[in-house]
C-alpha cells in the first residue's frame, strides 16, 4: 500500500521550487522598455541608458515647442486656446490659480476609479508663459506628467501655418542633433532592422 503522507511532503516541496525557479525565468525574459528610431535610413534600438535619455529629450522638446508658438503670439495681451487633462481636484486648482476661461469640460473615469476631465480653456499669453517657463522635463513625462505638463496650443489665429511649420522644422533640426548625440555617445544603443511604416 502507498503512502501518500509521505509523498505529498516532497511534492509540496517540488512543486515550490519549480515555482520560484518558474518565477525568475520568466522575469529575466520581462521586456525592458525600449524605442526604435531611424536616422538617415539607419536604423536603432535604444535601451536602458538610452531609451531614458530619449524619453527625456521628448520631454524636453514637447516644452520648447511650446515656448516657441508662445514666442510667436502677439500682441502681448493675447488669450490663447488651451486644452489639458488631469484628476479634477488639480484642474481646478490650476483654473482657479490661473483665472482660466474653460470652454469645455469632458468628464472621464482615470485607473482604478479617478475622477478627471479633459478640459479646454483660453489663457493669457503671460500665464501660459510663466506655467510653460517653469515646467520641468517630469512634468511632462508620461510616467509623471502633471496637470500643468499636460498643457496643449491649440490652433489659433495667433499662430499662423507657416509659423507653426517653421517651429516643427527648427525643433526637428535640434531633435535630429540631439537624438544621434545619445547614438554616438549613451550605452544601451543597437543597430537594429529598419521596418516600413504601414
Amino acid at each position: 500500500m502507498i503512502n501518500y503522507g509521505l509523498l505529498a511532503i516532497p511534492l509540496i516541496a517540488i512543486l515550490v521550487i519549480g515555482g520560484v525557479i518558474s518565477f525568475f525565468v520568466v522575469y529575466s525574459f520581462y521586456p525592458e522598455k525600449h524605442e526604435n528610431v531611424s536616422i538617415d535610413g539607419k536604423c536603432y534600438e535604444l535601451v536602458d541608458v538610452a531609451h531614458q535619455k530619449i524619453t527625456n529629450l521628448t520631454a524636453e522638446m514637447k516644452i520648447r515647442k511650446m515656448l516657441l508658438q508662445i514666442s510667436k503670439v502677439e500682441p502681448q495681451n493675447a488669450i490663447i486656446p488651451i486644452i489639458f487633462n488631469g484628476k479634477d481636484s488639480e484642474i481646478k486648482n490650476l483654473v482657479n490659480r490661473y483665472d482660466l476661461a474653460v470652454t469645455s469640460n469632458q468628464k472621464v473615469i482615470y485607473f482604478p476609479n479617478i475622477n478627471g476631465s479633459v478640459v479646454t480653456a483660453n489663457i493669457t499669453k503671460t500665464d501660459l508663459q510663466r506655467i510653460v517657463g517653469n515646467l520641468s522635463i517630469f512634468d511632462v513625462l508620461p510616467s509623471s506628467k502633471s496637470v500643468v505638463g499636460s498643457i496643449g496650443i491649440q490652433p489659433n489665429k495667433y499662430i499662423t501655418y507657416d509659423e507653426d511649420e517653421d517651429v516643427s522644422l527648427l525643433l526637428d533640426k535640434i531633435k535630429k542633433s540631439r537624438v544621434m548625440e545619445i547614438i554616438h555617445n549613451s550605452d544601451g544603443v543597437d543597430s537594429a532592422e529598419c521596418r516600413n511604416e504601414t
